[in-house]
């Protein structure tokens, strides 16, 4: 029989579950900076709209997920950091409260609530990932066929 874990075994699981939203974030910049060299194509030649619009969606979800990518990397820091604070969240949540980094209602949230949040925030980055790579498929596709 296992026992419970603890919450710095679980704060340690989850850091390193965020971890993994660094490669995503890497497959995306590389994708980010195809969708914005396509859309310089018309530069050389006619272009068709919906080839266009489909970068363009694929440029926007690459800057959405690097937003949501810096916010897993604050996020997986900010779990080891609690993983090996002997005070618990009170006094990172008062850092993060006086830098305007965290609502006052959000401050004192059970580790529950937390894992939760980070948990989301990665699965929002790794969908964005998807929108943004089934757009630059789309469009390689449409140009392929046009």
């Amino acid at each position: 029989m296992t026992r419970p874990a603890d919450d710095s075994e679980v704060l340690a699981v989850v850091a390193a579950l965020l971890d993994t939203g660094r490669d995503a974030g890497h497959l995306s910049r590389a994708l980010t900076v195809l969708a914005f060299a396509g859309l310089l194509a018309p530069l050389w030649g006619a272009v068709p709209a919906v080839g266009m619009v489909l970068l363009m969606v694929a440029a926007v979800a690459g800057l959405g997920g690097a937003y949501a990518g810096a916010r897993v990397g604050l996020d997986a820091a900010l779990f080891r950091h609690l993983g090996a604070a002997a005070q618990g969240p009170t006094l990172l949540d008062a850092a993060l409260v006086r830098l305007g980094m965290l609502p006052d209602r959000k401050a004192g949230r059970s580790l529950g609530l937390r894992v939760m949040g980070a948990q989301r925030l990665l699965r929002v980055q790794v969908a964005l990932l998807g929108v943004q790579a089934a757009a630059l498929v789309g469009a390689g596709v449409w140009a392929a066929s046009g």
